[in-house]
């Protein structure tokens, strides 16, 4: 019984390691979505929420409405706008099979970056 509650608390730590490790933000560990803006909106804490026609997928700024975003504003100017967005590849036992939600780290606006993560 000893042995089946260490192994537990040991899968358990595991676990958590892996559910808090960071996630790669690098160019190279990024994946390219392409499309017209249908709607944004606000999600989670303040985020900013972009999503694409014929996409099910959401992608979102962390924080995006805090850090110079209004809603009207996003609504406003890019709606309908084509779109180019990077979102970081990652895995977690938190969501073992993905999710429809994606934390984008660049977003392009006809050809105009409006906000990025990278340096």
């Amino acid at each position: 019984m000893k042995t089946f509650f260490y192994v537990l608390i040991l899968a358990f730590m595991i676990f958590i390691s892996l559910a808090l490790l960071p996630v790669d933000t690098s160019k190279s560990n990024c994946i390219k979505v392409s499309g017209v803006i249908e709607n944004t909106s606000e999600g989670g804490v303040k985020d900013l929420v972009f999503k694409l026609k014929n996409d099910s997928t959401s992608y979102y700024i962390n924080r995006g409405l805090e850090n110079g975003f209004t809603l009207s504003q996003t609504k406003k100017e890019f709606i309908g706008k084509n779109a180019t967005l990077y979102y970081a590849k990652n895995w977690t036992p938190l969501a073992p099979f993905g999710t429809t939600s994606k934390h984008a780290v660049q977003v392009t606006i006809n050809d105009t970056i409006i906000y990025s993560e990278w340096k």
